[in-house]
């Protein structure tokens, strides 16, 4: 039953301005748009300006014909063109500079960090939403609104690509800890990857999480992003099939569409 467990899987990250975020398996936009995994508030970066693609054993990078280009160690690359990277690549995108780092190249031991960004699954530790949770409000209480930032996206972008359970307290502790920042910021970013984590996995959101979206949504007048749409185009595709998903939930996700949805 365990075999699965044997094989070998390279896991990926990126390292910039002082940040690691882990890469889980998938296709991911780079950009200045909210809907990006990635978003990088630069006027040198395009709208949606490459795309990363990870498998469990490559990496590599597509420039999505952006202006003013995406480098691989100082080379400028072709446009729509993916190009493998290897670990202890550059990749130069508007100012940033993205460095890859792969376990099967890497030396240095694993940092605090790095263990946190590690793929939570439903029955394992529930020890990390916890300490997740845990860092994101002190960071919060303190006014480290980055600080914050960067501990739930390292935590929501492992949500992205991992199997678990809406009820799950890992999902429970992401949930919260997104809205708990969209209240703080007044950003209606974070509430975009709230809808986009729900549309993602087809979890049905629950009384609690509708009430605390109300309470954040008293300082925030639009959600940016399609993470919304999505998520009411999820639900009608679940009923669809079979999926009980109430009447409430259905007009509740269409109240938030009609107030707060849109360009």
């Amino acid at each position: 039953m365990l075999g699965y467990r044997l094989r070998a899987v390279t896991q990926f990250k990126i390292k910039f301005g002082g940040r690691t975020l882990a890469l889980p398996p998938g296709t991911h936009l780079v950009g200045r748009m909210s809907d990006c995994w990635l978003i990088l508030d630069d006027d040198l970066t395009s709208r949606y300006h490459a795309r990363l693609h990870v498998t469990d054993d490559v990496v590599s990078v597509e420039d999505l014909d952006s202006s003013n280009g995406t480098y691989m160690n100082s080379k400028r690359l072709g446009p729509r063109v993916k190009v493998e990277l290897q670990h202890g690549d550059n990749v130069r995108i508007g100012r940033e500079v993205i460095a890859i780092i792969s376990d099967a190249g890497a030396t240095n031991a694993e940092d605090p960090m790095d263990s946190l960004r590690k793929t939570i699954g439903p029955h394992e530790d529930t020890q990390f939403p916890q300490l997740i949770s845990q860092l994101v409000q002190k960071s919060l209480n303190m006014g480290k609104i980055k600080e914050a930032e960067r501990y739930a996206l390292a935590l929501t972008n492992q949500l992205m690509g991992a199997n678990v359970a809406g009820d799950h307290p890992t999902a429970k502790s992401a949930i919260n800890c997104l809205i708990a920042l969209a209240a703080k910021s007044a950003s209606g970013v974070w509430l975009d990857r709230v809808f986009r984590l729900h549309a993602a996995h087809g979890w049905l959101m629950s009384d609690d999480i509708i009430a605390a979206l109300r309470g954040a949504l008293d300082r925030i007048t639009r959600i940016p992003g399609t993470g919304l749409e999505d998520y009411e185009r999820a639900l009608r595709e679940m009923s669809k099939e079979g999926v009980d998903v109430s009447r409430h939930l259905m007009s509740t996700i269409a109240e938030f569409s009609d107030a707060y949805g849109g360009p």
